[in-house]
């Protein structure tokens, strides 16, 4: 009696872990195939506001000179920022010209022209449009665009991984408290499941959040000075330029405003951590490696932006103003760049035309003047 009891509560027992097993199983392949294609859609969303935005540079860039090293410099900058974007390729009048993210992986060249390989991981996506620029005619963009998240993907494969090895485990510990209970002659004992792997194996790193603001989530303006202090030894270390953008708009009557306004200009200078809060309607934003004219060519296309993505907030050009000024090989210090680009900014607010004034200065006068104050 007591073995035809345990025989049929086993059976019944490996019937609902078999039942369970099988929707683990298919529930994890109905999980993947959904987040795929979620995935999918979302890559292409992002690649398309990616592309827009890249499209938009180039017009901008393109306005001063086409195809020159500042031109190819913003190009390549957007391009290597971009989470979806794997290879440019302009046309105009002159020719043909490829970028890449990483060197002959998304272009080949036939007969000197760049052409996209056909690569399975690479989208199907139409990312085609004209570049809108003065003077020049018969001039487009194209681009190509991956066809998943690599990052999200492991994520999914990886969750669905351990779906599966649960019920693996599951399965597993039936067949082994099966076996014990059909051993009557011998004292009941229960083994110990094995236990599922941790996530310490997982490489996740959380980052210290204490540098940025808690009402926009960029830089906290009392590290501003810190923050370009950094910036500037690195530059002159490595001989490059610098130019430094205070931005701020008048009257915004939103409340919830300035936050979108801060991730917008997060997203469009490609990092938060040179984008920092100024005041209450404010930010300056540290731009590395950019000399004035580019830096001045990067303000005006930002201001283009937000002034076409909030035309009831933004009625005038002057609704939004800002000041710039550059390093330009001088030896200046962050307080001396942040009162330029203040000046620059208050002559901005005041100016009923203006909306945008850059600080030019002579590094030989600079010089002179510091050599005065015994500060060279």
């Amino acid at each position: 009696m007591v073995r035809a009891h345990s025989s049929g509560i086993n059976s019944v027992l490996g019937i609902i872990v078999a039942s369970i097993c099988i929707l683990v199983y298919l529930g994890a392949l109905v999980s993947i195939v959904v987040r795929i294609n979620t995935n999918m859609e979302q890559q292409r969303l992002t690649a398309d506001q990616e592309f827009s935005d890249l499209a938009y540079q180039a017009e901008g860039a393109g306005v001063l000179s086409f195809m020159d090293e500042t031109f190819v410099e913003i190009i390549q900058k957007n391009l290597d920022a971009s989470k979806t974007l794997e290879g440019i390729i302009i046309s105009g009048p002159t020719g043909e010209y490829g970028f890449e993210k990483e060197r002959g992986r998304s272009i080949n060249y036939v007969n000197g022209s760049p052409r996209f390989r056909n690569r399975i991981d690479l989208s199907g996506q139409q990312l085609f449009r004209p570049l809108r620029i003065q003077g020049l005619r018969n001039t487009n963009i194209e681009a190509k665009a991956t066809l998943l998240d690599d990052a999200e993907l492991r994520v999914i494969l990886w969750q669905a991984l351990l779906l599966v090895a649960a019920a693996l485990l599951i399965a597993l510990f039936t067949l082994i408290v099966d076996s014990l209970l059909r051993k009557n002659d011998k004292a009941f004992s229960r083994p110990k499941a094995p236990s599922k792997p941790d996530d310490r194996s997982s490489g996740h790193t959380y980052a210290a959040g204490g540098s940025y603001s808690e009402r926009g989530r960029i830089v906290r303006e009392e590290n501003t000075e810190a923050r370009l202090t950094e910036e500037l030894q690195r530059c002159a270390s490595a001989g490059q330029d610098l130019t430094f953008i205070v931005i701020e708009y008048k009257s915004v009557p939103d409340e919830t405003f300035y936050s979108r306004f801060t991730a917008d200009a997060a997203r469009f200078f490609s990092s938060r951590d040179f984008v920092c809060e100024k005041g209450e309607r404010g930010i300056s934003v540290i731009c590395p490696d950019f000399n004035l004219d580019t830096g001045f060519l990067n303000a005006d296309e930002f201001h283009n932006r937000m002034m076409g993505k909030y035309p009831v907030l933004f009625t005038s050009k002057t609704d939004l103003c800002m000041g710039l000024s550059s390093r330009s090989g001088r030896p200046v210090n962050a307080e001396r760049l942040m009162f330029e680009a203040e000046e620059a900014l208050e002559r901005a607010m005041m100016d009923p035309v203006s909306h945008i004034v850059a600080f030019k200065s002579d590094p030989e006068k600079y010089r002179a003047f510091m050599e005065s104050r015994g500060q060279e």
